[in-house]
């Protein structure tokens, strides 16, 4: 059994300790944390240190993977952070639950966590970091880009396309074909029935632009305690 640190110690992180632990995915050694002191404990496990202080957590064999349980509502947290292990050759842990219904020719990069009866379908391909929560239906041909959150029990039409860190909140359905952009946020109960540009906030059925969202910022704190983000829309998991 693998060994697994969980980058974030908020109630994500709590899941996921669960989710990897209850299927035998792996065991989690410890928690990192830009925010909680190294040697307190969150969850029932240990803080090992800072993001930054992985890299060498990982040569010395603290653990072998790293699975990035930062929520949505810091999504370029999630990506720089991604980023920042990749740059460092730590290894990022990707998680499909056993109790997932999956197509053999769906694809997963490193990185994804699918959850517990989730359902994707025939050529769907999520990219780097993407975040699949309880219940959500992804559709045949749907893409869905790098470090995007998809909240519970969402569907997505085939041949939808969602931008990177994109956040779809609970519920939120599409039809066929439509197009995302890249950190825009849909709220809960959505319908989206046709395109919706990056970098805005969408609610409603059918779905309508609220308001524009601030485009994300190359700088900032990595982990799960950090701000950063625009406010999230209600409804919203994680």
């Amino acid at each position: 059994m693998q060994r697994i640190a969980i980058l974030g110690s908020t109630e994500l992180s709590q899941r996921l300790i669960h989710a990897f632990e209850t299927t035998g995915f792996a065991r989690v050694v410890g928690l990192l944390d830009d925010f909680v002191a190294a040697g307190e404990e969150r969850h029932g496990r240990p803080l090992l240190g800072p993001l930054a202080e992985a890299p060498a957590l990982a040569r010395r064999g603290a653990f072998d993977a790293v699975a990035i349980g930062i929520g949505y509502r810091h999504r370029d947290a999630r990506r720089r952070a991604f980023a920042f292990l990749r740059e460092a050759s730590v290894a990022v842990a990707t998680f499909v639950h056993p109790g997932a219904c999956i197509d053999p020719t769906a694809r997963f990069a490193e990185g994804c966590i699918v959850m517990l009866g989730a359902c994707v379908d025939m050529h769907a391909a999520l990219a780097e970091n993407v975040f699949l929560s309880a219940r959500c239906y992804v559709s045949h041909h749907v893409t869905i880009g790098a470090h995007s959150y998809v909240a519970p029990a969402v569907t997505l039409g085939g041949h939808t396309a969602i931008g990177e860190c994109a956040f779809l909140g609970i519920g939120t359905t599409t039809a066929d074909g439509v197009c995302i952009g890249s950190n825009t946020q849909t709220a809960a109960g959505a319908v989206v029935v046709g395109e919706l540009p990056g970098d805005v906030l969408a609610a409603g059925v059918p779905a309508r632009v609220k308001r524009q969202l601030s485009p994300r910022s190359p700088a900032g704190p990595t982990t799960a305690n950090a701000g950063g983000d625009a406010p999230a829309p209600p409804g919203s998991d994680g």
